[in-house]
């Protein structure tokens, strides 16, 4: 991915009672107040930047569903006072409000560049929880602001937030034709991967989020293809005429496993980079498709229609060691595994629409996470495994959505159509 950001954290402090301050299994309405000042200008200050980078930061941290906000117009400290340390905060003027998080800063610009000063204080303890000083070029500040709304999340919750990442998807554009897109986890900053004038479905990333893979249809057959992931670099992969469709990268990022009727019907094959065949991993009558690896590489997960109906499987990535591990519903595919390999989450119809679902690694304690809101499909988890995102047909048309773990907050993040989303890596 391409990266601007000069350089980064310039200086950090973490509370070293190392509190959680948010325990990210409590429920949805338990939420921790916190105040976002806008940024004070240093130095003749940066315009519009000073109320925009707040802004962002606040959007992301409602969109991970474990805080609420303190208007401003409830501060009784002054606008733009410049009190950016321990020393010159008043915190009492916070804990009046009961604000339980305060995140403050300042901003400078100069040219095309930004120095943006981004802190997070505990105003009952006094104290400065994480600092961090960010420069880079102006069209860095959405990273800027996400980044450290991921340090928010890990000095409250334990775990570093997802807010700085990238979700790959396809959009329709003329005819039947549809692209594969990147944007920004929020919606922002979009862009065009694939050929506008072909059909292109089923994009996803790479471990290091560096290149994509997808499938487009070539006059008559499915091929597979790879670009990079900033744009560019588009290579043909398969080249066989047969249907060879849902690609995914194995957890090193060196091998691509995808499924294919090469042989009759739909199985799972594994490619190298460069397209050429590494191995067949099923061999069995029926259609298995949308296969994914776990995250230590052990097992792949992934759906078939070998018992009639399509239902969601592992198997061990050696081969061998099928196990069923959904047996409920008409239509169960699009499984994918959570970072941390505690969880799949997949999309199962029922009386007729779509929904998502997701169970334990084993197939146990399956959970619905959406229900009556149109048809939502092809669920994929954020790197920190908190949140997942989807496309749903809720409000009219597909879009792209995001939610946490546990189906609270959904989010339309697209700001155009779009369905089959897949969450990239936070990056670097």
């Amino acid at each position: 991915m391409k990266k601007h950001l000069a350089f980064l954290i310039l200086f950090f402090s973490l509370n070293v009672e190392a509190r959680i301050y948010v325990p990210i299994d409590q429920p949805s309405d338990k939420k921790l107040p916190i105040a976002i000042t806008e940024l004070v200008p240093l130095d003749g200050g940066a315009g519009r930047y000073e109320k925009e980078i707040p802004e962002i930061i606040q959007h992301d941290l409602e969109i991970s569903a474990y805080f609420q906000f303190i208007s401003p117009e409830a501060f009784l400290e002054p606008k733009n006072a410049n009190t950016l340390t321990t020393e010159t905060i008043h915190f009492d003027l916070w804990s009046a409000i009961e604000a339980q998080g305060l995140i403050k800063g300042g901003i400078k610009k100069e040219g095309d560049r930004l120095t943006v000063q981004l802190k997070l204080f505990d105003p009952f303890l006094k104290q400065m929880l994480v600092g961090k000083q960010y420069v880079g070029i102006t069209k860095d500040f959405r990273s800027i602001a996400h980044r450290f709304s991921d340090e928010v999340m890990l000095a409250l919750t334990g775990t570093k937030g997802p807010f700085n990442s990238k979700i790959t998807y396809s959009v329709p554009t003329k005819k039947f034709y549809k692209a594969i897109y990147v944007m920004d986890y929020d919606g922002a900053n979009n862009y065009e991967i694939s050929n506008r004038k072909a059909l292109s479905l089923g994009s996803k990333f790479s471990p290091d989020g560096n290149k994509l893979v997808y499938t487009m249809m070539t006059g008559k057959s499915w091929e597979i293809f790879m670009a990079n992931a900033g744009g560019g670099g588009v290579k043909q992969l398969t080249r066989n005429g047969a249907t060879n469709i849902t690609p995914a990268f194995t957890p090193d990022g060196g091998s691509i496993i995808f499924s294919s009727t090469m042989k009759g019907d739909a199985d799972l094959f594994l490619m190298n980079l460069g397209g050429n065949l590494i191995g067949q991993v099923t061999d069995t009558s029926g259609i298995d498709v949308s296969p994914m690896y776990s995250p230590n590489g052990g097992q792949i997960v992934f759906s078939s229609d070998r018992f009639g109906k399509l239902h969601v499987f592992t198997i061990n990535a050696g081969g061998g060691g099928d196990t069923r591990l959904t047996f409920v519903g008409q239509f169960n595919d699009t499984p994918a595994w959570s970072p941390d390999g505690q969880k799949i989450a997949f999309c199962g119809r029922d009386a007729g629409a779509f929904d998502i679902f997701t169970m334990n690694s084993d197939g146990s304690l399956i959970q619905r996470l959406t229900a009556g809101e149109g048809n939502n499909e092809h669920p994929s988890f954020s790197a920190d495994s908190r949140y997942i995102t989807f496309h749903s047909t809720r409000g009219g048309g597909s879009a792209i959505y995001v939610m946490r773990f546990d189906g609270a907050n959904p989010v339309r993040v697209s700001k155009e159509s779009g369905m089959l989303p897949w969450w990239g890596p936070s990056l670097k």
